[in-house]
């Protein structure tokens, strides 16, 4: 797929997919695949590795001034507090001004995170595997998801590997696949929070040897210096 034709003018597009489905790194994906081609400017918010050449934005107000760039915004729900009707209007006032300003808006989240108002402003979406009961009835991206008729999705769930990606944009659906970007994954480093049992008791069975050469050598070592009677 050519991944230009995606980011050719503004719009706002959106990122879908469950917890733990390498969305993030879509989105480093996405990011060093157009920095090989273009020359552009990016600006990024919530994204935990630092990428080159794209600027961190931490606030709303950065955000409302960014101009003639691409705006990457991962994890919605940490900006905008998408449950809060009272803050709907703020919300849709900001998704224009940052398309007035010339400006590629990506936004990534679960399911549940689209609403219907933010839902409509989407161009173009981009799926991971997804639990369709999480998407929003009568919104935009269920509407869309629920229009593809392809192998990979069910009557629950559309079903992608973690490798893989459904693009629509707009008119056409194109399945992608992502390579795995170990450099920008955060959570590779976690320590594991269950241990096999066999594993835990090799290692107590290795302290109490060492333990009992220790004091096999301490034995030794009195017997030689035990002072001789005469």
């Amino acid at each position: 797929m050519n991944l230009k034709k995606l980011f050719e003018k503004p719009k706002v597009m959106g990122i879908v997919g469950n917890a733990n489905e390498a969305k993030s790194n879509l989105i480093y994906w996405l990011l060093d695949e157009l920095n090989k081609d273009f020359k552009l400017n990016v600006f990024v918010y919530g994204l935990r590795c630092p990428v080159a050449n794209t600027i961190e934005v931490h606030s709303v107000e950065e955000i409302e001034q960014v101009k003639d760039s691409i705006l990457i915004v991962d994890e919605i729900t940490s900006l905008f507090d998408l449950d809060n009707r009272k803050v709907k209007a703020q919300i849709e006032n900001t998704i224009r001004l940052i398309f007035h300003n010339n400006n590629i808006l990506v936004v990534c989240g679960l399911g549940e995170n689209f609403k219907k108002f933010l839902s409509a402003k989407l161009s173009a979406v981009i799926f991971k595997k997804v639990t369709i009961a999480d998407l929003i009835n009568g919104s935009t991206v269920k509407n869309i998801l629920m229009a593809y008729k392809g192998n990979e999705r069910g009557n629950n769930i559309l079903n992608l590997d973690l490798n893989e990606a459904l693009v629509f944009d707009g008119l056409h659906y194109t399945k992608i696949t992502v390579p795995y970007l170990k450099k920008y994954d955060t959570k590779a480093k976690n320590v594991p929070i269950l241990v096999p049992k066999s594993v835990r008791k090799k290692v107590q069975i290795k302290d109490m040897h060492t333990e009992d050469l220790n004091k096999s050598s301490l034995a030794i070592d009195l017997k030689i210096k035990k002072p001789m009677v005469i």
